[in-house]
């Protein structure tokens, strides 16, 4: 078996990882990555300290079933307590030191299958097309072709957009990160603009103020709406809101929202809590002043209710499993009415970075506008339009890439496989991929991550990558065989 993963991210691990520890004939792997942040990513570069991972080590582990991984890696840093989140009780470290992590975890699953028989070459290369589709040979940017049996997709979701024209304006960050290359370019009194008030904008903050920034700093949205709180882990034994509920949904056929909104309310009922309480303070996400709800879901970190500590991890291990089966209507709603506070329960602040965020907002250095409706920019600077005018000299764009959009690096492979009928659009967004074995329409290539149709629209937490990488290591390791045609070893030309 000859296998091709294009990208070399957080998925990429995961997948190495679960190969390493599934049975099966060793064959061929060979990783495409042409960027410098190999293992690593886009949100796991080397950076400055102030960029934190955005949940505690149980919630990142890179290997499928064990939530100690992280934990396990972390124990052998005496440096990592020095990042003791005190409302969590938990380390929150940099994301430089788990993209440490990911190295080294990357690094021990390919001498893993070495020693097993497996050949793994690591390509500093970017796939850019198809030289041949029976049996596949990837052909590279550098003009070097690959034959492969089988290809995954593992590309993730690429850089931000400009959404308001401003690339190659003096003073403009399309690419904030790494921050600690942008903020060298921030002088400490200058007018800075944030764009998007999610996890990043609040990165952003964080690290302007331990950089010493001193000037004001505005954050810019449409919505207002700043992420939730996360609260202090707390031990949950879900009945109702389970992958096993949402699987017996799903296999019902079209999954109405209201049925998925009855387990909930089930799920609280057992509990002693009040459902339509937990409601309330959910649909008033858009509407509720967000520095007084940042303020109060500071002082409920450690509350003992448990209802939004089950919503986030339903979002997170049900949302894969039921979004697909949703009703158009269902997904329609929910993407266009409630995609910020989903966004915003998935993947929410640690109180740390939330703490520095409140003491600058109440301190005035930072300010929080909505409405924006546009920027432009002059030799002056930058002029702010919405709901109130104002003026930069810096712009930094927070917005991360939308699901299901695919990086700039990969729009050629990803064209052609379209054009050629290997993949196919779904109409939720993102590629149709079968929910185990992550197959795309033709069954030589497979997606992992954020860009498949059953992702949801929130971005893949790496505890559900591995998971997924899992199933389909499963999937590659015990294929019953290759048809004789596909076995030949094709030449390796450039």
């Amino acid at each position: 078996m000859r296998i091709g993963i294009i990208g070399a991210g957080v998925a990429a691990v995961g997948l190495l990882d679960a190969l390493a520890c599934a049975d099966g004939a060793p064959g061929t792997i060979t990783v495409f990555e042409g960027s410098a942040a190999l293992w690593r990513g886009r949100a796991y570069q080397r950076d400055v300290p102030a960029v934190r991972v955005n949940a505690p080590p149980a919630l990142m582990s890179a290997r499928a079933g064990d939530r100690g991984h992280f934990q396990d890696w972390l124990a052998q840093r005496p440096d990592a307590v020095r990042f003791l989140d005190p409302g969590l009780g938990q380390p929150i470290v940099p994301r430089a030191m788990y993209g440490e992590y990911l190295e080294q975890s990357a690094r021990a699953s390919i001498d893993r299958l070495r020693r097993h028989g497996w050949r793994v070459d690591v390509v500093n290369d970017r796939v850019t097309g198809v030289a041949q589709e029976q049996p596949v040979v990837l052909r590279t940017e550098g003009g070097v072709t690959y034959p492969v049996d089988r290809v995954v997709l593992c590309v993730g979701s690429g850089r931000p957009r400009d959404q308001y024209g401003l690339t190659g304006a003096p003073g403009y960050f399309d690419e904030p990160y790494p921050l600690a290359r942008t903020l060298t370019e921030v002088a400490p009194e200058a007018r800075v603009a944030v764009i998007g008030s999610g996890l990043t904008a609040v990165d952003i903050t964080a690290a302007l103020t331990e950089n010493g920034h001193r000037g004001p700093i505005t954050v810019l949205s449409r919505s207002g709406i700043l992420p939730f709180v996360q609260q202090r882990p707390r031990p949950l034994s879900p009945r109702h809101l389970t992958p096993s509920a949402a699987l017996d949904l799903a296999a019902g056929g079209a999954v109405e929202f209201t049925e998925v909104v009855a387990l909930l309310r089930a799920e609280l009922a057992d509990l002693g809590e009040d459902f339509d309480e937990f409601a309330a303070e959910i649909r008033a996400t858009g509407s509720e002043d967000p520095v007084l709800r940042l303020r109060r879901q500071l002082a409920d970190v450690d509350s003992p209710l448990l209802g939004r500590r089950l919503l986030t991890m339903a979002i997170r291990t049900m949302g894969p499993i039921l979004w697909p089966a949703l009703t158009a209507a269902d997904r329609t709603m929910l993407r266009t009415d409630h995609y910020r506070t989903i966004s915003s329960l998935s993947s929410p602040m640690v109180p740390h970075n939330a703490e520095i965020l409140l003491r600058l907002l109440d301190s005035g250095q930072v300010r929080l506008r909505t409405g924006l409706t546009a920027i432009t920019a002059d030799h002056t600077g930058f002029t702010l339009a919405g709901e109130s005018t104002g003026t930069a000299d810096i712009v930094i764009n927070a917005v991360n890439p939308p699901a299901y959009v695919t990086p700039q690096d990969t729009e050629a492979l990803m064209t052609h496989l379209l054009d050629s009928g290997t993949a196919e659009v779904a109409p939720t967004g993102g590629l149709r991929a079968e929910p185990r074995t992550r197959t795309l329409h033709a069954d030589t290539w497979h997606v992992l991550g954020n860009l498949a149709a059953d992702s949801m629209f929130i971005a893949t937490n790496p505890p559900g990558l591995a998971a997924e990488a899992a199933l389909l290591a499963e999937h590659l390791t015990k294929e019953s065989g290759l048809p004789e045609s596909r076995r030949e070893a094709l030449p390796v030309s450039s």
